[in-house]
């Protein structure tokens, strides 16, 4: 249970840096990215992506899969709120 508790929390953590970037460097000009639903979807769509994979390897569960949703929802949404306080070139207002 420990050894699964360290993959999640490493794929929460991957997922978040991961899509935080990705959303701030090439989401920024994509409305459909700053809508409400968009990391609800983000997130559910990365924990069924992840759960085969969960799925065929033994050591990685359910919970990994999980957590790497929970942590590309989290990206998402604090890279559209790190865009709010942005203006058009990047800059910090």
């Amino acid at each position: 249970m420990g050894i699964e508790l360290l993959f999640a929390g490493g794929a929460a953590y991957a997922g978040f840096r991961y899509t935080k970037k990705f959303v701030v460097r090439k989401l920024r000009f994509v409305p459909n990215a700053r809508k409400k639903a968009t990391p609800w979807i983000a997130g559910a769509g990365a924990a069924i992506v992840a759960a085969p994979v969960a799925a065929l390897l033994p050591i990685i569960g359910g919970l990994t899969a999980a957590a790497f949703g929970a942590g590309v929802f989290g990206g998402v949404k604090a890279g559209n709120k790190e865009l709010d306080g942005t203006n058009v070139w990047g800059d910090r207002r």
